[in-house]
Parts: C-alpha cells; sequence; structure tokens
C-alpha cells in the first residue's frame, strides 16, 4: 500500500519573512534560512538552502531577497 501523504499548514504559502534569513553570497549563490519555531526547549535547528542559477527555486528567492532589500533602503 503506497503511503498516505497528508497535508501540513507549511502547504499553505510563502514562509512568513520573520522566519526567513535570506543572503546572496559572492559566488552568487542564494543562501536561506528558516528559523525554527517553537518553544526553546522542543525548537529543532534552522534549516539551511542554498540554491545557484538554474536551481528551480533561485528565481524565487532571489525576488524575495530584492523585494526585501527594497523594502530597508531609506528614501531619498
Amino acid at each position: 500500500m503506497p503511503p498516505k501523504f497528508i497535508a501540513s499548514k507549511s502547504d499553505s504559502g510563502p514562509i512568513p519573512d520573520h522566519l526567513v534569513s535570506i543572503e546572496k553570497r559572492d559566488d552568487g549563490a542564494v543562501v536561506v534560512r528558516v528559523h525554527s519555531d517553537g518553544p526553546n526547549e522542543k525548537r529543532l535547528p534552522d534549516a539551511v538552502f542554498a540554491f545557484r542559477c538554474g536551481d528551480p527555486q533561485y528565481a524565487y528567492w532571489l525576488k524575495r531577497l530584492t523585494a526585501a532589500l527594497a523594502t530597508e533602503q531609506p528614501a531619498r
């Protein structure tokens, strides 16, 4: 019998900004750190992913990084 998959609340949309840190390295890779959420004693380690140009999710994370940097820039 094939395994059954249950949708979780993580399937409901993008990861909230307060749980994500995104940076672009000198080699062009986009590094995404998803901060663990929950009580300290039950908190899992952060999840860290690196995406390079050509990876399916690279453009998505680069766009989120660009948008975050644009909102941090002071208006002139």
